[in-house]
């Protein structure tokens, strides 16, 4: 069984307490015997100045109680010395020392109030002391006793401080600990919280080196995830902004060529550089990928890496999440065919469109709905696996005709949604006019159920609808409307020229 600690107080008065009474021992024994006075004073001096400090001390320790008896017994110290006092006939500098020892113990370990308290039994002990003694006034004592107690007074105070001293540098590095452990923890939080706050991962590593950087505000930090069955390849990097490009491209040579397991960080120097970079592992695998941060600066003391071994452990955790978090609402909104967006996401940024049209009347948008002609027979005629990839070779069509802020969309199963940003409409007209050269009309091979190869030519029917035209929650719908009709207008000429 683990035993328990003694009280601090008690530890903390016991050589102050030995020394000091072993001084006064000396002290009153001198003048027992200067002025001969019963041998008993040499006994019960004794037993009260010698063995009195250790009874206290083994009683708290052998008992084993967070409560200790050393605020009683420095009351009693004070009921006792002012008996002591009354007994040497107020002996002038022995009965100083006395006073002076109870008054500095007391207040030092209890401030104002155990002061008033061993003051009390002060005043009670000088009391029963004079029932007990009488009262005798011989304050003179020989030099040498005087000197020996003005020297134990001193020693007693340089202790205490000493003692005091002790304790105030234990409670500053305490202090100092807690207020380091306390921002360690604040900055995990921060990191914890950058994973619901961060739309991507680029934005989460980005404010992520950022609280780092604030923490340690006299280094540089990076992040990248690599493959380590590829060296020379890093599928991500980010650095804080304080690391020039060349500075970045050194490091990013470097970092393609570190191996994937380095448990206790690794040294990595720069070349033409006085700092050096440390490099540490994120433990928790991010899909096939290892991620390593990059601290670039002086060599951290071993302390400085305890910590940051906590963060890291708490940053992996917040990649490793927020990438499944991605990958899962990736998976949600986008069509497992063809990886573009499903119809789902298209109500949503639809909604999000009406939104912003009601809060600003410029904020104009456009629907562009496309219809596959021909699926069916494909699929009827020479199976699923060659009607998937004409879905494919459309959507792919598209997705490279869009411009870069377009939204591409799978709404059913031949049918396709382009949604615009525009507030005049003349891009998505612009965008439907290349859809017509670039796409309508463009042969792509196929396979069938049975493994042979065949040219079809994509046929689609299109219809726009623009904000400006129909109101904002008709858009969709107004779309749909002209599809068809551009359908009935293919079928019509197509049997015209049958």
């Amino acid at each position: 069984m683990r035993r328990k600690r003694m009280p601090r107080l008690t530890r903390i008065n016991y050589t102050p307490r030995v020394l000091g009474f072993g001084a006064i021992f000396v002290a009153i024994s001198w003048l027992t015997y200067v002025r001969d006075w019963s041998a008993g004073l040499y006994v019960l001096a004794a037993v009260y100045f010698l063995l009195y400090p250790h009874c206290v001390y083994w009683f708290d320790r052998l008992r084993e109680s967070p409560k200790g008896i050393e605020i009683s017994a420095m009351l009693f110290d004070a009921f006792m010395l002012a008996l002591w006092t009354v007994a040497i006939e107020f002996s002038g500098w022995v009965s100083f020392t006395l006073l002076a020892t109870v008054i500095l113990n007391n207040t030092m370990t209890g401030g104002v109030p155990q002061f008033i308290r061993a003051a009390a039994c002060y005043g009670l002990g000088l009391l029963v002391g004079a029932l007990l003694f009488g009262v005798h006034w011989s304050p003179e004592a020989p030099l040498g006793i005087e000197i020996i107690t003005m020297v134990a007074l001193q020693v007693y105070i340089f202790v205490v401080a000493r003692v005091l001293s002790i304790q105030n540098q234990r409670l500053f590095r305490t202090k100092n600990d807690a207020e380091k452990k306390n921002v360690i923890f604040l900055t995990m939080l921060k990191l914890t919280d950058l994973g619901d706050q961060s739309e991507t991962l680029e934005l989460l590593v980005d404010e992520a080196l950022k609280v780092l950087q604030g923490l340690y505000p006299n280094q540089s930090f990076g992040f990248v995830l690599k493959d380590p069955d590829e060296s020379d390849t890093l599928n991500f990097a980010a650095y804080t902004s304080d690391l020039d490009e060349e500075q970045r491209a050194l490091l990013r040579c470097q970092l393609s060529r570190v191996c994937e397991y380095l448990p206790k960080g690794q040294f990595v120097s720069i070349a033409d550089q006085d700092d050096n970079s440390f490099v540490f592992p994120l433990k928790q695998r991010v899909d096939r990928f290892q991620g390593l941060l990059l601290i670039h600066g002086r060599k951290l003391p071993e302390e400085e890496r305890q910590s940051m071994r906590l963060l890291l452990k708490q940053l992996s955790t917040t990649i490793a999440n927020k990438l499944l978090s991605l990958e899962l609402k990736s998976a949600a909104e986008r069509d497992a065919l063809t990886g573009i967006y499903n119809r789902g996401r298209l109500e949503q940024e639809i909604a999000d469109a009406e939104a912003r049209l009601r809060d600003n009347m410029d904020a104009h948008f456009s629907v562009i709905l496309i219809d596959l002609i021909g699926l069916k027979p494909i699929n009827d005629q020479y199976g699923h696996i060659a009607g998937d990839q004409l879905i494919c070779s459309v959507a792919n069509a598209l997705r490279a005709t869009c411009r870069e802020h377009d939204r591409l969309f799978r709404f059913g199963g031949d049918e396709f949604v382009i949604l615009c940003r525009d507030e005049t409409g003349q891009g998505a007209r612009a965008l439907v006019k290349r859809i017509d050269h670039h796409v309508k009309g463009q042969k792509v091979s196929l396979s069938t159920d049975q493994g042979a190869a065949m040219d079809v030519r994509i046929e689609l029917s299109v219809g726009l609808a623009h904000s400006d035209q129909v109101p904002p929650e008709d858009v969709l719908k107004r779309a749909d409307e002209r599809m068809y009709e551009d359908k009935k207008r293919w079928y019509a000429e197509r049997d015209r020229y049958r």
